[in-house]
């Protein structure tokens, strides 16, 4: 069996298909998306989200037969911890200063594993289509857009509490 080609030539990108990967026009893009200062793609955000939400649930269904289950402000924590290393700072837990800092540390590499796992079609000026990891600023905003949502359905628990329901 053959291996699958990891380049597909194809039209110049002035010229792709409007269904076709997002094309990098000039050198200066493929400059900033070497870098990872391009835009984020927030066109992505609710497939990113959702798979990196199946890992964490994964990773923190994994902590109950050793009797540990983070409360959401851990989980809020570990993604921010994310949030940092995205912008190029390390993770703030030492490794394994107890059971439960390690459990946490280990969610945080979970997550931060995930956009090498992650792969989007780019149209090269060499009219090439080519599978390339998640660009950091996509990552960013989707791991921003997370703790947004996990802080807003912590509120709505609250506010139901309060309402008695």
């Amino acid at each position: 069996m053959r291996a699958p080609r990891r380049e597909t030539p194809t039209t110049h990108p002035e010229k792709a298909p409007a269904d076709s990967a997002p094309a990098i026009r000039t050198e200066g893009e493929l400059k900033k998306l070497i870098a990872g200062k391009g835009k984020a793609d927030t066109a992505q955000t609710a497939a990113v989200l959702a798979r990196v939400s199946i890992v964490m649930a994964d990773y923190l269904e994994s902590g109950k037969p050793i009797g540990i289950a983070l409360n959401p402000v851990e989980i809020l924590s570990a993604i921010w911890a994310a949030i940092k290393e995205a912008e190029g700072q390390p993770s703030p837990w030492p490794d394994g200063a107890d059971a439960r800092a390690f459990f946490i540390h280990g969610l945080y590499d979970e997550i931060i594993q995930q956009p090498s796992n992650i792969f989007e079609t780019k149209l090269f000026p060499d009219c090439t289509e080519r599978y390339i990891p998640l660009d950091k600023a996509t990552w960013k905003a989707c791991l921003q857009r997370l703790h947004e949502q996990i802080i807003a359905s912590g509120t709505k628990i609250g506010e139901r509490k309060k309402r008695g329901g």
